[in-house]
């Protein structure tokens, strides 16, 4: 099962994980929810009757909007380089499916390879197969679906078959998958996390820019948020590590990819709490690992 639309740093693959290491309660919020995972598979658990997507990113907000309510079924634009570097700040769709690594501000594709992932797309998607024979890529113009081209296309003598891969219509197909929770006790606001409004009998989930990680769109102030996560009630918070006032509960491993050639490394995704938190759970037994 894949959770939320592609997204830098997303939690899809340790979505089940963390879910499964929080109490249940009336109220989930995913105070940054990003690409949407944990609030995807906080919705789909049954723990919770009511789940609340919080992004202050508009971009990232608005796509995610966009794709519950089924405003990406009849997408199948082609961007180009050019197409992306106008339409990336305004354009979800450019800005989530052409960005590399989903960092929605560099193109996915490189100059080289341009040209013929946009044949690709052209053959796929349009059905139009003349842009893989200006390159010399003649194959069956009467195949249909995306691996069966790629199959004739990879059975053709050029030095570009490995390439075969088109990023963009996987990340539109995820897109397209989250319409389908788009009515199960779903909420979304776009505001800062401070800003939300926290309901009783809820469950606090934070997923901040990592400290000393690559930057995201918008800026972090870390220790702003590390007083304010101090005083809250039942917040759990992902990272790598926190300050002293807090308290690690659990530790999940992930393969985290570091570069276009796919090559990565396992850490260690910890889940912390403040003190607060940690004692109440502690009198009341309601530790779950």
């Amino acid at each position: 099962m894949r959770y939320g639309m592609p997204y830098k740093g997303s939690k899809n693959a340790i979505a089940e994980k963390i879910i499964s290491a929080l109490p249940p309660a009336e109220h989930f919020y995913d105070l940054f929810g990003g690409g949407g995972a944990i609030s995807h598979c906080a919705v789909l658990s049954g723990k919770y009757k009511h789940v609340h997507y919080n992004e202050l990113d508009p971009l990232i907000f608005k796509g995610f909007k966009m794709a519950v309510n089924g405003e990406f079924k009849d997408e199948n634009r082609w961007i180009s380089r050019e197409d992306f570097f106008k339409l990336k700040d305004t354009d979800p769709y450019v800005a989530i499916c052409f960005s590399f690594g989903n960092d929605l501000k560099t193109y996915c594709y490189s100059k080289k390879l341009e040209s013929f992932k946009k044949a690709f797309h052209y053959a796929v998607v349009f059905r139009d197969f003349s842009l893989l024979d200006d390159l010399g890529i003649h194959i069956d113009h009467s195949l249909r679906g995306r691996t069966n081209i790629a199959k004739a296309i990879k059975a053709t003598d050029n030095d570009l078959h490995v390439q075969i891969k088109l990023q963009s219509l996987a990340r539109l197909e995820s897109l397209e998958r989250l319409e389908s929770f788009n009515s199960l006790g779903l909420s979304c606001t776009n505001q800062s996390y401070d800003e939300v409004d926290i309901e009783p009998n809820s469950v606090v989930y934070c997923d901040p820019p990592y400290a000393d990680t690559n930057t995201y769109v918008l800026e972090f102030e870390h220790l702003k948020f590390y007083e304010w996560a101090k005083e809250q009630d039942n917040i759990f918070i992902s990272e790598y590590a926190m300050p002293d006032d807090f308290v690690e509960l659990v530790s999940i491993n992930k393969r985290v990819l570091m570069d276009a050639t796919r090559k990565g490394e396992n850490k260690q995704e910890k889940i912390f709490t403040n003190k607060k938190t940690y004692e109440r759970m502690i009198t009341n037994n309601l530790l779950l690992w």
